[in-house]
């Protein structure tokens, strides 16, 4: 990684690892939904149309769940990233959602958490009752995996056409 990169994702690692569990879950979420957009921004044709897709309360890549489904559809996530990110989302949106109170021990949380298949260090067995790690880690794998996605998709960017008939 580059030192910037290094130094900013620390910054959020520190945030990160020091939240609630209730701003663990949102941080957590809104850097991947930071990167799946860059990512998006990346490919697209730099233009006004573009912008409207993704920018905005009603723009219609204006979702963490639309950007999922948009960057899978476009090749630009691989199916593990995709399901990682739509687990991800739904846990994020059970502490969003709720008025107070919400722990990663709440059972629909946990039940969410059990079902994202990142990486742990020594083993699923090791992180049964700790589901805030789970996702903690899930988050981590899934960010840095998509840390350069923009830069490597840039080089297959998008362009206006003409085509033959004009």
């Amino acid at each position: 990684m580059h030192e910037a990169d290094v130094k900013d994702f620390k910054k959020f690692l520190k945030e990160f690892q020091s939240e609630t569990d209730r701003g663990a879950a949102l941080v957590g979420a809104a850097i991947i939904d930071h990167r799946l957009t860059d990512t998006l921004r990346s490919f697209m044709v730099s233009n006004k149309a573009a912008s409207t897709l993704l920018d905005g309360a009603t723009a219609a890549l204006g979702t963490f769940s639309s950007r999922i489904d948009a960057t899978f559809a476009l090749g630009l996530i691989s199916a593990h990233e995709y399901g990682e990110c739509h687990a991800i989302r739904k846990v994020r949106n059970e502490f969003a959602h709720s008025k107070h109170g919400t722990t990663f021990k709440d059972p629909d949380v946990k039940r969410l958490c059990d079902k994202l298949q990142s990486d742990l260090p020594g083993g699923r067995k090791k992180f049964a009752d700790d589901p805030r790690s789970i996702f903690v880690t899930a988050v981590i794998l899934v960010a840095l995996a998509l840390t350069y996605r923009a830069d490597w998709v840039a080089k297959e960017r998008r362009v206006t056409r003409t085509w033959p008939y004009e």
